[in-house]
């Protein structure tokens, strides 16, 4: 009983349904290894990923993100203060994430700082400023301000937050093989 054309979930390839309505793979072979421990385990993972929160995705983002910073900038002394030397350093934000939403992620906005200026003096921001325009220059500061009032409110998406995490796994694995 021929139902309808589909494409198969492995190949692609277009097939009759012939088996049942449900019928995703166009062979014996493609069933296989849609089947595959592995294949499962892919979709599970997938699965997960897909049920998790928006929060709980920015914050595996976030997290992603500022060890890659920290390790960006393992040889940088604070921004804010120029310490060496501290008992753990942060990723701090020029234009702060909780405000500034668009530029959470942006890596000129997020630089090494040690957890007593991020922490206690609030990013100690004149001194953050005057010292990430001495880095960076004036243009980039401007530029960085004008992004982060566009960008005020963003609402980060799914798939974005997703590839964001994937694309600072991807960096950090990276830095951290050379």
């Amino acid at each position: 009983m021929k139902i309808k054309i589909k494409k198969c979930k492995v190949c692609a390839e277009p097939f009759y349904q012939t088996y049942s309505t449900l019928q995703i793979t166009c062979s014996v072979k493609c069933a296989l290894v849609f089947n595959s421990e592995k294949e499962v385990k892919k979709r599970v993972k997938e699965m997960k990923i897909e049920s998790q929160k928006l929060s709980d995705l920015e914050k595996v983002a976030r997290t992603i993100f500022q060890k890659y910073i920290r390790e960006r900038d393992k040889k940088e002394p604070c921004l804010s203060c120029g310490t060496k030397q501290t008992k753990q350093w942060d990723g701090s934000h020029l234009f702060s994430a909780e405000q500034y939403s668009g530029v959470i992620f942006h890596e000129l906005n997020v630089n090494k700082c040690c957890c007593y200026c991020n922490r206690n003096l609030h990013g100690n921001l004149l001194e953050y400023k005057e010292n990430f325009i001495k880095k960076y220059g004036e243009n980039a500061y401007t530029t960085l301000k004008d992004e982060a009032n566009k960008t005020r409110l963003y609402k980060y998406s799914r798939a974005e937050l997703i590839d964001i995490a994937n694309k600072y796994k991807g960096k950090l694995k990276e830095m951290l093989n050379n």
